[in-house]
């Protein structure tokens, strides 16, 4: 029986970057048909989120300023709703166009033509954009994932059986 995936790709600019965090989140099981390529999004730009490990990305004044980040394709619908749960009340899905840095083979091509996407090309995808109070964000600096990795990461993959929890009665409520 084959999953119904969402039409759309995710862009992950933060902490979803991770795939342990990513995959703590959705849970893909073993039929999960996943494929991630590298993409930038433009006219935006992502802050460090005030004393917490991740950010926050917001429209830039500058419209050649971008941000890196992973572009996720086959995510099932119930995946979404977990990432829905995850990113809270301060950020809003919205579907914007998205660069694609490497090729993406076709089968995951969302057009629906089937043609592989190569480097350069633009996708519609679903992009969590920070909409909460801009003073929550830290905008004296950008937010560096390879900090984020190396000084947080362990502790927030320890720390999180809430989180977790919360993920499970979200589950069970769909």
């Amino acid at each position: 029986m084959a999953i119904a995936t969402e039409p759309h790709p995710c862009f992950f600019y933060g902490s979803l970057m991770e795939p342990k965090v990513l995959n703590s989140v959705t849970r893909p099981g073993p039929e999960a048909d996943l494929f991630t390529v590298r993409a930038s999004i433009q006219g935006y730009i992502r802050y460090p989120y005030h004393n917490e490990p991740y950010p926050g990305m917001v429209a830039s004044q500058d419209d050649h300023e971008a941000v890196e980040g992973l572009l996720v394709f086959g995510h099932t619908m119930m995946d979404r709703f977990r990432l829905d749960q995850f990113e809270g009340s301060e950020y809003t899905r919205r579907l914007l166009p998205v660069k694609v840095l490497d090729p993406v083979p076709g089968k995951y091509n969302v057009q629906g033509q089937y043609q592989r996407l190569s480097a350069g090309d633009l996708v519609q995808a679903y992009v969590y954009v920070f909409t909460g109070p801009r003073e929550h964000l830290d905008t004296s600096r950008p937010w560096d994932f390879e900090a984020f990795q190396r000084e947080h990461l362990a502790i927030w993959m320890q720390t999180s059986p809430d989180f977790t929890q919360r993920m499970l009665d979200c589950t069970q409520q769909a």
